[in-house]
């Protein structure tokens, strides 16, 4: 098949779909509706080949081959363990049968767990302690105030989540105050937080905008010889 002819079919098809998703702003309506069905069926298409060929196919499929041919039973074993979870899985649409697959659900909780919390204190956590307690970085003025700043705005944070209320004593009022004053403070750390990250998503977002219609824009007049 003719390359440029192959090219500009795939311009035309990708203008039409690009046509269809803008046409939401008018509403939902069909076309909208089959774009998003086309994008759906692709991902979850392309997915399942790349799952095939990067994780089941070397990771799962070809070491059963090998240690099949070299008599290997303990590796054996273990892929095996790893093929039954995933094959339970298969059982969870299933009313009678989904308590197979608790199991395996219980298994990658677990481990997603492990694992969210372990890089949430060596990615996040500790760097960020770190981070707070250089106070060298930007001069001993400056970095000193901005580590006081971090350290107010954690910890006023870390107090705004906290619900528990004082017994009758006579700190727990103090203690109450230092609640809501602090925690007033971090709700406030809160919202700078969220409406930065906000504009930078709407930034980023608009950015993308601009970027589809000018290509919109080049390809339509390439279309027609522009």
């Amino acid at each position: 098949m003719d390359t440029g002819l192959l090219d500009t079919a795939s311009t035309l098809v990708a203008v039409v779909l690009t046509l269809f998703v803008f046409s939401y702003l008018l509403g939902d309506n069909v076309l909208f509706r089959l774009a998003e069905h086309i994008f759906v069926g692709v991902t979850v298409g392309y997915a399942v080949v790349v799952v095939f060929h990067n994780v089941l196919a070397p990771k799962l499929l070809l070491p059963v081959v090998q240690a099949l041919s070299q008599g290997d039973w303990d590796q054996l074993l273990l892929l095996g363990i790893s093929l039954l979870l995933g094959l339970l899985l298969l059982t969870k649409p299933l009313r009678r049968l989904s308590w197979l697959g608790t199991l395996s659900v219980a298994f990658l909780l677990g481990v997603g767990a492990a694992v969210a919390i372990g890089g949430a204190i060596l990615g996040t956590l500790l760097p960020q302690v770190e981070a707070a307690a250089d106070v060298t970085r930007f001069g001993p003025g400056l970095g000193l105030f901005s580590g006081l700043v971090i350290l107010a705005g954690t910890t006023g944070v870390l107090v705004h989540f906290s619900f528990a209320r004082g017994g009758e004593s006579r700190l727990a009022g103090v203690r109450d105050q230092v609640v809501q004053v602090w925690g007033g403070l971090g709700r406030w750390f809160i919202v700078i937080a969220f409406g930065a990250i906000l504009a930078t998503t709407f930034t980023s977002r608009l950015s993308l905008l601009i970027g589809r219609i000018q290509w919109l824009l080049d390809s339509v007049l390439g279309l027609f010889g522009g």
